[in-house]
This record gives C-alpha cells, structure tokens and sequence, in this order.
C-alpha cells in the first residue's frame, strides 16, 4: 500500500512522460506537414494536421502548467 508521500512524488513523474510524449507528438507532426508542405498544395490534410498540431500546443501548456504547479505544490 501506498502511502501519500509516495503519490505525490509519482503524480510529477507520470505528468513529465506525458510532457515527453506530447513533445515527441509535436515534433513528429511539425516533420510530416514539413513534408506535406513541401510535395503537396495545401489542402485538406495539411489543414488537419494543423489543427491537430494547435491541440498538440494547447495539451502541452495544459500539462506544463499542471506539473508546474504540482512540482512547488500550488497553483501556477
């Protein structure tokens, strides 16, 4: 059994891996609308992928925030 020191020091961990993830997300998309970018017109894949990236940025800063806060144990 856990007690609640050892959750509070799991919460951060598992917040920064998905920092890393969303991260790794980010940069494999930027590398294929790159791509698309430069083979294609800009048409309705491009267009998706652009909006799935600023959901990317937004999931980040969401997640930045929280561990942020969680790391000095209050609010941002």
């Amino acid at each position: 059994m856990t007690n609640d020191r050892n959750v509070r020091t799991l919460k951060p961990l598992s917040e920064r891996c998905e920092l890393v993830r969303i991260i790794r997300q980010i940069q494999t998309l930027t590398a294929e609308l790159d791509d698309l970018r430069r083979h294609t017109a800009a048409g309705s894949e491009v267009q998706a992928r652009e909006r799935t990236l600023e959901q990317l940025r937004w999931r980040l800063a969401a997640v930045a925030r929280r561990t942020a806060a969680d790391s000095r144990g209050n609010a941002a």
